[in-house]
């Protein structure tokens, strides 16, 4: 295994010169702050990179603007807006938010965030979601041992290679510091690839004592409990979908070790041809949509899954069965996409109502309000009655659910929908190109790029 892991880590560790620079610049920033007259403190340099864990390429320098935490929020915000603006002068930056506002641009090609922050004593007692930050960096530090970096590299690469990583609610994955913690739990990449494989329905990691079970506290499939703060889950964001390949990839990687888990190799685009072939076999529906522009991606992701459940909701009250529904965005467009039993329902629907003994229930059964095609019968004791479907064409159905949300939806979903429309599967077939296709092709495939 040892040339494998070294053959990766070549590839994805950065270079003496890049850790050179980032150090460099937060030297620099700092000079920069003790000029700067105000109510802050110090700067905290935190994430990865202040860890040593980050990835080649990875570029992002969190650094935290420290305040003491009589100083009131709207200061907070004034101060650390004013200062960071400073520290920013003729480079690019713009406003980002979080719970309250903070800075972040680009300095001699480094991505810096400051971001104002309480000092307190511990990360429970935060004061906002960002003052538990510099805790995690101090016992990351404190915890972490030096040749425990390469591991969480390690462990990082693989799961960016299978599309797990990352703390935003697009790929709902494992955040940065969810790995660290695996790699402080079971000690090196070769037992945490191990324990993942094992992981059951539901797994609980802890690294201090806890009076509360987290089983019952906690819904996800993977539950983290933050040894800075009891009352989170570091793996809130991890879908069930992503816990189950997570633990696929392991089982696989165990059993047949190669470089294809940690880097994804070039997926091979179905033909035209094809795909019109394996479609035929199939039910297909979409709707197509634009990605809101001005609005927090992570928000914006949220809503676009609700909207896709919501949707297929809407076909099944109408009785049409959706077997899968899919997601995809370049975050320019969107395609919802559904799998279906059938396109088409016959007119008459069969109703079963309650035992024809059941006369209290029976009577009003039979008498709301409906127009039946025949008289009631009774089929192995149940009333049954038929009526005429409201709509036997899933096509129109969801079209009416679209149009309808156009004016009902949230602002930013709102946005998304102006332009929407359904799909039918020749339709689809007009957008197969570019990475939309490369995504029609893995779904169709129906298994993963390490497989």
């Amino acid at each position: 295994m040892k040339p494998l892991y070294k053959k990766v880590l070549d590839r994805i560790t950065p270079s003496k010169k890049e850790l050179f620079a980032e150090k460099k610049l937060v030297e620099e920033i700092r000079k920069k702050l003790s000029k700067i007259e105000g109510k802050h403190s110090h700067l905290e340099w935190c994430g990865s990179s202040a860890r040593g864990t980050h990835l080649l390429g990875d570029k992002d320098l969190d650094l935290f603007l420290m305040f003491e935490k009589s100083l009131p929020a709207n200061e907070l915000e004034g101060e650390g807006l004013r200062i960071a603006k400073q520290i920013f002068g003729e480079n690019k930056w713009e406003l980002a938010y979080s719970q309250h506002p903070y800075v972040r641009g680009e300095i001699n090609d480094f991505e810096v965030e400051i971001v104002p922050s309480y000092i307190v004593a511990k990360g429970s007692e935060k004061q906002s979601a960002v003052d538990r930050t510099p805790f995690h960096n101090k016992y990351l530090l404190k915890k972490m041992k030096v040749k425990q970096r390469q591991e969480v590299r390690l462990l990082k690469q693989f799961l960016k290679g299978i599309h797990a990583y990352g703390a935003d609610l697009k790929n709902q994955a494992l955040p940065g510091y969810g790995v660290e913690l695996l790699i402080l739990k079971y000690g090196n990449f070769d037992k945490a690839i191990k324990a993942i494989s094992k992981w059951g329905e539901k797994e609980v990691i802890l690294f201090e004592k806890r009076e509360r079970k987290a089983e019952s506290e906690f819904i996800n499939p993977l539950i983290i409990i933050d040894p800075v703060d009891e009352n989170r889950n570091v793996a809130s964001a991890l879908s069930v979908e992503q816990y189950n390949k997570m633990k696929l990839a392991a089982k696989k990687f165990i059993e047949k070790p190669s470089e294809k888990f940690f880097f994804e190799f070039e997926i091979i685009i179905w033909s035209k041809e094809k795909i019109i072939k394996e479609l035929k076999k199939r039910e297909f529906l979409a709707i197509q949509a634009d990605f809101p522009k001005n609005t927090l991606s992570d928000l914006v992701w949220g809503q676009l899954r609700r909207y896709l459940r919501k949707a297929a909701n809407a076909l099944e009250e109408k009785d049409f069965m959706v077997k899968k529904t899919n997601l995809w965005s370049d975050e320019d467009k969107v395609f919802f996409l559904y799998e279906l039993n059938a396109l088409t329902l016959p007119k008459i629907k069969k109703v079963f109502g309650p035992p024809a003994t059941d006369t209290l229930n029976a009577d009003k059964f039979l008498t709301k309000k409906r127009k039946l095609i025949s008289k009631p019968k009774i089929e192995k004791g149940r009333i049954v009655i038929e009526i005429e479907r409201e709509e036997v064409s899933a096509q129109k159905a969801l079209l009416q659910f679209v149009n309808t949300c156009k004016k009902e939806e949230k602002e930013g979903i709102r946005e998304c929908l102006k332009n929407a429309e359904v799909l039918t599967e020749n339709d689809i077939l007009k957008h197969y190109k570019g990475h939309f296709a490369e995504h029609l092709t893995k779904y169709l495939e129906g298994k993963e790029t390490f497989e």
